[in-house]
C-alpha cells in the first residue's frame, strides 16, 4: 500500500502577510512553474468614474510592452464585449490582427517581443467590473482546453485578490463617510472635486512616468488616494471651512490641523481594518499629511525640498491647487484655465510647487478643459 505523501503547497505563502503586488508576483511565478509557456501576465484596471481602462501591472521576462496607457473602455470594442458578455477571449495567433486599426497597435506591441497567443478575461466582483487580466505565450495555439480551465480558475483567484485589495481602500472611504455623518454634516468636498483631483493627479503622474520611472501601480494607487487628501477636514468647523473672508491667524492655525487629523484617521483605519499590508499605505499617509507643503518651506509644516516632500504629495499639491483655482470657492470666483495655469507657473517659479509637475499641466490645457467639462 502506498504511504501518504507530504507535498509542498505553492500557494501557502498567500496565507501569510504580504503586500498585494508581491502576492500577484508570487501567483504568476507559481503559474509559470505549473504551466510552462506562460510568458506574460498583465492587469488593467477599470475606473467607472471616467470609463477608463488603465495599465496596472505586468510580469514578463521582457521590458513590458503596453505600460503607461489609459484608454476609454468604449473605444476598445474587444474589451467592451468581454465586459458585457462576461466571456473569455482566446486568440490562437495574434498575427491575424495585423492590418486592423484599433486592435493592431496593441497587438503589434506584443508581437514585437515575440508573443503570439493570448488569453483575456474580465475581472469582476459582486457584479462590478474591476479590470481585465491578460496572459500571453510565445507559442501559437498555446491555450488548449486543459490550459483554459486552469487559467480561468487562476484568473478568478487574481480577481478575488484584486477585490480584496480594493475593499481595503473602500473601508477607509467608508470610515471617512461615517466620521462625516457622525459630525452632523455632509462631506466638505464635492464629488466633482474629488473626481477632478484624481484625474489631474493621474494626468501629472502619467506625464512624469518616464522621467521619474513611475510604475503603473504607483499611478493607479495615486489616483485612488488623491481624493482622500483632505479627509482631516471632518474635524474642522464649518465656519472656518466655508468662511468667505480671510481667516484670522487663530482660524488658520485650526485649519492647518486638518492634515494631522487626516493622518490620524488613516492610521486608525489601517489599524482597525487590519490594512497594514495594503499596497502603498505610506503613499496615502504622505498625501494626507504633506499635500500643503511647499518646496521653499512655506507650507503648513515647513517641510522643504524634494527630500522632505515625497513626489506623491507634490503631485497632489498641484492637482489640488489647480482645481481650487478653476472652481468657485467660498472665498473666490472660478478662474479661467489660462489664468489658473499662469498662477501655477508663478508658484513654480517661486519654488512653491514642483516645476516638473506644473510643466505637465501647462503642456495639456485641452485635457484640463476636458476634465473640467466632464465633471463640472
Amino acid at each position: 500500500m502506498t504511504q501518504p505523501q507530504l507535498l509542498s503547497d505553492p500557494y501557502a505563502a498567500l496565507t501569510q502577510p504580504m503586500p498585494f503586488m508581491e502576492r500577484l508576483e508570487h501567483l504568476f511565478h507559481v503559474l509559470r512553474e505549473q504551466l510552462e509557456g506562460i510568458d506574460r501576465f498583465a492587469i488593467a484596471l477599470f475606473n467607472p468614474a471616467d470609463d477608463s481602462v488603465s495599465s496596472f501591472m505586468y510580469e514578463s521576462d521582457d521590458s513590458g510592452p503596453l505600460v503607461g496607457y489609459s484608454l476609454s473602455l468604449s473605444n476598445i470594442p474587444s474589451l467592451q464585449q468581454l465586459a458585457d458578455q462576461q466571456a473569455i477571449r482566446v486568440v490562437e495567433d495574434m498575427r491575424l490582427f495585423r492590418g486592423e486599426s484599433q486592435t493592431s497597435s496593441h497587438s503589434e506591441a506584443l508581437l514585437s517581443v515575440g508573443l503570439r497567443s493570448s488569453f483575456t478575461m474580465a475581472l469582476r466582483h459582486d457584479g462590478q467590473l474591476l479590470g481585465f487580466l491578460f496572459l500571453n505565450s510565445r507559442r501559437v495555439n498555446y491555450f488548449t482546453p486543459a490550459m483554459l480551465a486552469h487559467c480561468n480558475l487562476w484568473g478568478h483567484l487574481v480577481g478575488q485578490l484584486l477585490a480584496q485589495e480594493q475593499a481595503g481602500v473602500r473601508r477607509i472611504e467608508s470610515l471617512i463617510r461615517f466620521a462625516t455623518d457622525m459630525s452632523g454634516r455632509r462631506s466638505v468636498e464635492t464629488d466633482g472635486h474629488m473626481r477632478r483631483m484624481a484625474l489631474f493627479a493621474r494626468m501629472i503622474a502619467r506625464g512624469l512616468q518616464s522621467s521619474h520611472r513611475l510604475s503603473d501601480d504607483y499611478i493607479e494607487y495615486l489616483t485612488l488616494f488623491a481624493p482622500m487628501h483632505d479627509i482631516g477636514k471632518v474635524g474642522i468647523a464649518d465656519a472656518i471651512l466655508h468662511k468667505p473672508t480671510r481667516l484670522t491667524d487663530d482660524e488658520f492655525e485650526q485649519m492647518q490641523r486638518h492634515v494631522s487629523i487626516g493622518q490620524d484617521i488613516v492610521d486608525t483605519a489601517i489599524k482597525e481594518f487590519s490594512l497594514r499590508d495594503m499596497e502603498h499605505a505610506d503613499m496615502l499617509r504622505h498625501i494626507v499629511l504633506l499635500h500643503h507643503e511647499k518646496l521653499n518651506g512655506s507650507g503648513y509644516m515647513g517641510c522643504q525640498g524634494e527630500e522632505q516632500i515625497p513626489l506623491e504629495a507634490r503631485i497632489v499639491a498641484v492637482a489640488d491647487i489647480l482645481d481650487a483655482l478653476l472652481n468657485k470657492r467660498s472665498y473666490k470666483e472660478a478662474w479661467s484655465v489660462e489664468r489658473s495655469l499662469q498662477e501655477l507657473q508663478t508658484m513654480a517659479e517661486q519654488h512653491q510647487l514642483d516645476s516638473a509637475c506644473v510643466q505637465i499641466v501647462l503642456q495639456q490645457p485641452d485635457k484640463v478643459r476636458d476634465i473640467l467639462q466632464r465633471f463640472p
